[in-house]
């Protein structure tokens, strides 16, 4: 399990979706399970094509020629060329967005490869998923965000290690409001708006159209107010050999009402010494609560769009 040390506090980013009709959709994937990497780094990357493959049923497969687009239904293999909005997974062009997993199963198999005109046996993970999802049919705001291992463009990274300190680097060619969360899979945290922030930016901190922002450090301040409100450093850590948190980067053209939070919801983060010394923990929510708030708020609002970033943390 993860735990945050509040000696500094991180945000996170928010980006538009659109009021689309919600369809429920399936999808899978099977991938080799090469033995330099851990299980959970499979059945992520299986997730993650699995989902690519959720949306292309449902949706068509997008298809770039030359200085053309198209949409290829997977039934017919019709083409039609658009020139509509795309995300991005697992560097794949999707034309739609998933606002729910419903259901998602990962399955060892007994694969084969055949290397040097021989069969070898292979281990594969399977991942069937089942997913609500909508059409995109505008073109999403195309916004900058990456964790940092310094608060330096070059340190763009999303592999970290225990006690390793967390900073954040965002850019957004519109002005609008910024959330981030971090989450452990139990809790979600919220990084951005800053702990001890006045009430005022409860609802997301205003960023402006192309200013570059680095976050969580009390070097830097944006808000014309003292730096009282973040503390010396954050830092990452985990009491697994290696662990993956996700980052959720929430954007808004207007203010978003946030979900209820709490103060130190789970202390058993904190080791005894740092209880003693006082360390704080960023507000939080349980992850499934958490879920169902960004659910509600993806389904309903047009301007809000949600960008999500893996880190691995390593001992």
């Amino acid at each position: 399990m993860n735990r945050f040390l509040l000696i500094v506090i991180v945000s996170l980013i928010s980006l538009p979706l659109f009021s689309q009709e919600i369809i429920t959709t399936s999808g899978e994937y099977q991938l080799e399970w090469l033995d330099t990497q851990s299980k959970i780094e499979v059945q992520q990357k299986a997730e993650q094509l699995a989902t690519v493959d959720a949306l292309e049923r449902a949706f068509g497969k997008v298809i770039i020629q030359g200085n053309s687009t198209f949409v290829q239904n997977q039934m017919t293999g019709q083409k039609v060329e658009t020139h509509s909005g795309f995300s991005s997974i697992a560097n794949t062009y999707v034309k739609g967005e998933v606002v729910e997993v419903i259901n998602k199963e990962f399955k060892e198999v007994e694969g084969e490869k055949t290397v040097n005109g021989k069969a070898e046996k292979i281990r594969e993970i399977r991942c069937n998923i089942k997913v609500k999802a909508k059409e995109l049919a505008d073109i999403p705001v195309q916004f900058d965000a990456s964790p940092l291992a310094c608060l330096k463009l070059n340190c763009k990274t999303s592999s970290f290690q225990n006690n390793d300190a967390l900073y954040f680097y965002f850019r957004s060619p519109q002005s609008g409001f910024l959330s981030i969360f971090i989450d452990d899979n139990q809790f979600s945290q919220r990084l951005l708006p800053y702990h001890n922030m006045e009430a005022k930016y409860e609802n997301g901190v205003p960023v402006e159209a192309d200013k570059e922002y680095f976050f969580f450090s009390n070097e830097i301040n944006y808000f014309g107010e003292k730096n009282d409100f973040v503390d010396d450093k954050y830092e990452l850590a985990t009491n697994s050999s290696k662990e993956i948190n996700r980052i959720f980067i929430i954007f808004t053209k207007s203010e978003l009402n946030k979900p209820v939070l709490k103060e130190n919801l789970n202390m058993g983060m904190l080791s005894n010494e740092e209880q003693e010394l006082k360390y704080k923990l960023p507000k939080a929510i349980k992850s499934e609560d958490f879920q169902r708030w960004l659910i509600d708020n993806r389904s309903t609002r047009d301007d809000m769009a949600v960008q999500i970033i893996d880190i691995t943390i390593s001992k």
